[in-house]
């Protein structure tokens, strides 16, 4: 490593150290479309089930990718580069990811049903959100309440739309999450 690595190395982290306290909880474009994506993916096995796996596995990759992205642009925009917080996400959500084709094997192998697998899935999605919201970003615990119990309804009850209504709330605390952000950090501040 030169000079210049090190030095810029440790100003990065001061840098850091100085805008932690600053720290937001998430950026409000990245809650505003999983919100969308969220609505449409879940409302697909009530209205049209054929297509929800095939959305979910295009759309959680490229938003997963166009997070990265925009999250990326954010830190470039405001001068933050802390390298272990971006590991900390890049392993939380790669994880995650490992953990939902773990759910998917046992249906593909034609051990479980896909109905059973999809179930399934919401929990690991809750399970994931909650540990984000503990570990990365608080808001995004009270986005995994409702895909708790939305897991609880498919599991134990036969009532029409849980996907669809799971969805639906999941998004709005997303859309919450993503206004208060905007509101604590209004545009051009940030």
């Amino acid at each position: 490593m030169t000079a210049i690595d090190r030095v810029k190395e440790d100003l990065d982290y001061v840098a850091s150290a100085v805008r932690r306290e600053e720290r937001d909880d998430g950026i409000p474009m990245i809650y505003f479309m999983w919100a969308g994506l969220v609505a449409i993916g879940f409302a697909l096995p009530d209205f049209a089930p054929r297509w929800a796996g095939l959305y979910w596995l295009i759309v959680a990759p490229a938003g997963g990718l166009a997070s990265w992205w925009i999250g990326a642009r954010r830190g470039a925009q405001t001068g933050v580069h802390d390298a272990a917080l971006g590991r900390r996400y890049a392993y939380h959500w790669l994880l995650a990811a490992l953990a939902f084709v773990l759910v998917i094997v046992p249906a593909l192998a034609g051990k479980i049903g896909a109905a059973a697998a999809a179930t399934n899935l919401l929990l690991v999605a809750g399970l994931t959100y909650a540990l984000a919201g503990v570990h990365l970003e608080r808001p995004l615990l009270w986005s995994a309440v409702p895909m708790f119990a939305g897991y609880v309804a498919l599991s134990l009850f036969k009532l029409p739309y849980v996907w669809t209504a799971t969805g639906l709330i999941v998004a709005v605390a997303l859309l919450l999450a993503g206004f208060n952000q905007r509101k604590r950090h209004p545009v051009g501040q940030k």
